[in-house]
């Protein structure tokens, strides 16, 4: 289910034939969901004809060995900042689990305006909205059970669609004001999304086709010297957005990579709130900070692209 969904905003002022990768705030415009090889060659894979399919489900074990499937939803993204329009991917991974705090006495819920919060049993049972310290969550009813990856899949939507947030600012008054309509989006059959049916996806994303978010991209780094593209999905950027006149650098895209800082330091990634660069050993210095991405049990940690079974790298 989706709402109140918007074009989006552009500023006012095997192997793959590029194997380049790129740092920095790019401006993406979704070409194809978890493609096939057909649609892989006709955007430059060069892939043998008797070449297997992609697999993006896989057949997994927990800790306790219960069955579990480990899905990926990989978005091929098309870099518009760049004259040559390189593609990339942006990788999500979700799980039908629900996403449970570490102690296991809380459980992640959503509402359909994509705000996440944690409650107890009796509260989620209850219909109650959680009560912190600090306070009630930011969340209203009617919320549902937060499916491992949702959150992070849900807010890509919600940025790349334009849906209509829950809040705006009000240059007249200078302070944010509440919308008279904000939108909703909910994915409404994950347990088929699970199953590697990305068919609601590709619904959402056809509204509006020629779309754009800007996505922080970077690389992951690892001990044999090779380096991944990858991208920070905590957050993501207006397309309208510019970056400061003063420093270069998106006053966003630099929030979200000092937040992730504070939390998870890391030499093993290159980011940059600068506008994206195609990157090289000998380019100008960017960021090397750490990335987002969430493991294969949905939590909020490192890229796991070491896993990869597509020829994308």
């Amino acid at each position: 289910m989706i709402e109140n969904y918007n074009v989006s905003k552009t500023p006012s002022n095997g192997e793959f034939v590029d194997v380049r990768k790129y740092v920095g705030v790019a401006s993406v415009n979704v070409v194809a969901i978890n493609p096939n090889n057909e649609k892989l060659r006709k955007f430059g894979w060069s892939i043998a004809e008797d070449a297997p399919e992609p697999t993006y489900v896989t057949d997994k074990t927990d800790a306790n060995g219960k069955p579990i499937k480990n899905a990926r939803v990989r978005f091929l993204v098309q870099i518009q900042d760049l004259d040559e329009k390189p593609i990339v991917p942006l990788d999500f991974w979700v799980r039908s689990e629900i996403a449970v705090n570490k102690t296991g006495d809380k459980a992640k819920i959503i509402d359909a305006f994509g705000r996440t919060a944690w409650g107890t049993k009796a509260e989620i049972t209850a219909h109650k909205i959680p009560v912190y310290s600090s306070g009630e969550a930011n969340i209203s009813t009617p919320y549902k059970l937060c499916h491992q990856g949702e959150e992070e899949l849900v807010n890509f939507l919600f940025r790349y669609l334009n849906v209509t947030p829950m809040q705006v600012f009000d240059r007249a008054k200078n302070a944010w004001v509440a919308s008279k309509n904000p939108g909703k989006l909910t994915i409404d059959n994950w347990n088929a999304l699970c199953n590697g049916d990305i068919s609601e996806l590709a619904q959402y994303i056809s509204l509006q086709p020629d779309n754009c978010v800007k996505v922080v991209l970077g690389l992951r780094n690892t001990d044999d010297n090779r380096s991944y593209q990858t991208f920070l999905n905590s957050g993501y950027i207006g397309n309208g957005a510019l970056p400061d006149r003063n420093s270069g650098e998106y006053p966003g895209a630099r929030r979200l990579i000092d937040k992730f800082m504070d939390r998870y330091s890391s030499s093993d990634y290159t980011f940059s709130a600068e506008p994206v660069k195609e990157w090289t050993a000998t380019a100008t210095v960017v960021e090397e900070k750490s990335g987002t991405m969430f493991d294969e049990v949905g939590n909020f940690v490192a890229d796991n692209s070491d896993d990869n079974d597509l020829p994308f790298d």
